[in-house]
């Protein structure tokens, strides 16, 4: 009994303590200090983007509040329920600018029922820098060695998209120097296409960090490097043999003596170890010294490039080759006009031949007078001529081309001949 009696005074005294401190705070002291920290201060700046200009910094970012009201509105003020804006809409040129803020409580409490006591700061400075657009084009850019026998064709390479748009303030764009991609050709032997992040730098190479407020039309890009085959290749010339020149008296220097051509594996392996510049006719070469430019890329396949210059020089000595004209005074007539009625004279009683060929042989013919040459005239054009006439003879070797294998001999020369009628013929 008394245990109950007991229980039910202390429940009416916690009653009364209740509705004492209800009283307290609603009639007695009816409003309260509190803080609000971390309020986000935001930046209406519509305008600046129309005036081509773009905040870059803003401090501070935050704003405490000290305030005064109701405990009622206490739960209803918060970092998430109150506004602090500041409006940038005077800002005309980029630079630093301190600008006032407005404070705004949520609609559920009436503006008259709160008091700012303190502010951490009373406004809010910006930094404000020019907003400004650049394209770069995307560069190549390759390291690493290549495995010997073959090379990256930089100038055929595919870079797409080739170019990007950057967008952001001065401060970072301006900074932009070169945009590449990379690419590693160590071991590379096939052309390959592949998806590259692109790298921005500097003026001195270094890489470049940027701020959330600048934006890229593209970050990766698709890269093709041609890898193509190298091959060294010989150069050298054709004979062709005559006037007494055989290929063994002639001797060429070309330089460069080689050269270097790439393509695609398939083109360079097929090709042949040597290139020849051209056929020289070993008769055409009036002396013993021959010279002539050839364009090597004239020579060339299509799909196969010359690495190094576009024409090369080749020289031809000959050696153990001489010229020697020599007097032949044996020329034989045939086809005669009649003898009764005509005499048929030679006026060129001596002709000369040319020789040329091995000087060996021809210093054996020196010596030796009994070649075994004559010129034959044939005069059956000339049977009823009177006059004087040069007649082209023919040059008759005999055993000459036998004994002298390597030496050749003018085949024609000219020969003056003069016929005179004896006896008048009659008509009938």
């Amino acid at each position: 009994m008394f245990r109950g009696h007991k229980l039910i005074t202390l429940l009416i005294s916690l009653i009364g303590a209740v509705v004492l401190w209800l009283y307290v705070v609603t009639t007695i002291k009816p409003q309260t200090d509190f803080p609000v920290s971390s309020i986000p201060i935001s930046i209406s700046d519509s305008m600046l983007t129309e005036r081509g200009l773009i905040i870059t910094a803003q401090s501070p970012e935050i704003l405490r509040l000290d305030l005064r009201t109701s405990r009622a509105n206490v739960a209803k003020l918060n970092a998430e329920t109150i506004r602090v804006v500041a409006d940038a809409s005077s800002v005309r040129e980029p630079g630093e600018k301190n600008l006032p803020f407005v404070v705004t409580f949520p609609d559920t409490v009436r503006s008259g029922d709160v008091d700012i006591l303190r502010k951490s700061v009373d406004t809010v400075t910006i930094t404000v820098d020019r907003l400004q657009r650049a394209t770069f084009p995307i560069e190549l850019n390759w390291t690493g060695s290549m495995k010997e026998g073959f090379t990256p064709e930089v100038s055929e390479s595919i870079i797409d998209p080739a170019e990007v748009v950057v967008d952001g303030p001065e401060k970072e764009v301006s900074r932009i120097a070169k945009v590449v991609v990379d690419y590693d050709v160590t071991d590379k032997v096939e052309t390959e296409t592949v998806s590259a992040p692109i790298r921005f730098l500097d003026e001195d190479g270094e890489e470049l960090e940027f701020s959330e407020l600048t934006s890229f039309s593209v970050t990766q890009t698709n890269l093709t490097l041609p890898i193509l085959r190298i091959k060294e290749i010989t150069l050298t010339l054709g004979f062709i043999e005559g006037d007494g020149v055989r290929n063994e008296n002639a001797a060429f220097e070309i330089t460069p003596k080689t050269i270097h051509v790439k393509g695609a594996a398939s083109l360079i392996d097929s090709l042949s170890d040597t290139l020849e510049l051209g056929q020289v006719k070993l008769a055409d070469i009036p002396e013993n010294y021959y010279e002539n430019e050839y364009n090597v890329n004239n020579l060339l396949n299509p799909g196969v490039t010359n690495m190094g210059e576009e024409t090369v020089k080749a020289v031809v000595r000959l050696s153990g080759v001489s010229t020697f004209m020599i007097d032949v005074s044996d020329i034989r007539l045939i086809n005669k006009p009649d003898p009764i009625n005509f005499d048929t004279i030679v006026t060129t009683p001596t002709v000369k031949l040319r020789l040329r060929g091995s000087t060996e042989q021809i210093q054996e013919i020196k010596k030796n007078k009994n070649n075994g040459l004559y010129v034959e005239v044939d005069l059956a054009a000339y049977s009823n001529q009177t006059g004087a006439f040069p007649v082209q003879g023919r040059v008759v070797k005999d055993s000459f081309d036998e004994t002298y294998p390597s030496v050749s001999v003018s085949e024609n020369v000219e020969v003056g001949v003069k016929i005179i009628q004896l006896v008048e013929i009659e008509e009938e």
